[in-house]
């Protein structure tokens, strides 16, 4: 009898130690919950993401009420005489407001650009909306851009460039590039750098155009050319720019830098004067269609016998190297390039400003 009782109580004792460790009971276990992760959604608690499960990208929401533009303006395309309009939104928004920018970084007021700009337009058909209408072809390059008002503001908004497009001359937006750039006098290297005319115009006090089919293909080339210029010993036909007519746009064909120069000589020639040190070259060249064909050029350059001295030849055709140069005298040289200088013409610029 008293060894039933130790078995019994052993076994109570064995029971509650085990009770005590936590012994799943079927009353009281649950199974352990797998948490999701809420930002990536890739996988379970205390795991990493999926290697190809993108992690999307948030925008910054603005701390408490602070400005915050949410949409700039976008580059647009119109073309002369039609409309055109421009988007800008923000957060927290108090007001806004709109500005233009012209070709020389002068900022004003749409109700200034219609005074500058004869038979322009500006409408604003929603409060985040600027519209321009009966768009002239001096808005070329000029830009739009919003400013906003509220708290941290105000914000100046990206700004939008205006490309102006007249479909029926293509060749009015070379013209008016020039116009600009010539509009308060001579423009500064910078500026035909930054504008993407010829660096020569900078040389020029004024400029000027002319249309002549020189290949005779039945389309007119442009030239830029100088009208007057600034340094003495320029020709006043000194061709600043060539294009030509490509998909019913402007092609540009040659741009003249800093020693370089190109001339129209009679029978639809191109005569083109390139310096550099110890070389001086005076090519002839005809037009293709839309690219030039070198025909013959004379060239002076240092002896290399004689560093004090200079030498003459003369090549006749496409050939690449030396092998086709003929040595020519200085006499001969001079008197073939007086000639070609003396054919130039272009006499009937029409003046730009």
């Amino acid at each position: 009898m008293k060894k039933r009782i130790f078995v019994f109580v052993c076994a109570v004792l064995a029971f509650a130690l085990l009770c005590s460790c936590g012994m799943p009971m079927s009353a009281n276990y649950s199974s352990p919950t797998i948490k999701v992760d809420a930002v990536t959604s890739a996988g379970s608690y205390n795991s990493a993401p999926a290697a190809d499960v993108p992690v999307p990208e948030t925008s910054p929401e603005p701390l408490g009420d602070g400005l915050v533009i949410t949409k700039d303006p976008t580059d647009e395309t119109v073309p002369v005489g039609e409309g055109v309009w421009f988007v800008a939104r923000a957060k927290n928004l108090a007001s806004m407001r709109w500005e233009l920018i012209d070709n020389y970084g002068n900022v004003c007021s749409p109700e200034q650009a219609e005074q500058q700009n004869g038979g322009l337009l500006v409408a604003y058909p929603a409060e985040d909306t600027i519209s321009l209408n009966n768009v002239p072809l001096s808005m070329d390059g000029w830009s739009v851009r919003a400013v906003f008002e509220g708290e941290g503001g105000p914000l100046t908004g990206k700004a939008a460039k205006i490309t102006v497009i007249d479909y029926e001359n293509p060749y009015s937006t070379v013209i008016m590039r020039y116009g600009k750039a010539f509009r308060y006098g001579i423009p500064t290297l910078d500026y035909c750098q930054a504008n993407g005319i010829s660096e020569r115009a900078a040389e020029c006090w004024s400029v000027g155009y002319a249309l002549y089919d020189i290949d005779e293909n039945g389309v007119d080339e442009l030239f830029i050319a100088a009208w007057d210029t600034n340094a003495a010993g320029y020709k006043r036909n000194l061709i600043f720019e060539l294009y030509t007519i490509l998909d019913n746009e402007p092609y540009r064909i040659y741009c003249s830098k800093g020693g370089s120069e190109l001339y129209l000589i009679d029978e639809g020639r191109l005569l083109s004067v390139s310096t550099a040190p110890g070389m001086t070259s005076n090519g002839i060249y005809r037009l293709a269609n839309d690219f030039l064909i070198y025909e013959e050029v004379y060239i002076e350059e240092t002896d290399p016998s004689a560093p004090d001295r200079m030498l003459w030849r003369h090549r006749v055709d496409n050939s690449i190297g030396y092998s086709d140069d003929r040595p020519i005298s200085t006499t001969e040289a001079i008197e073939a390039i007086d000639s070609l200088h003396a054919l130039t013409c272009l006499p009937d610029l029409i003046p730009i400003v």
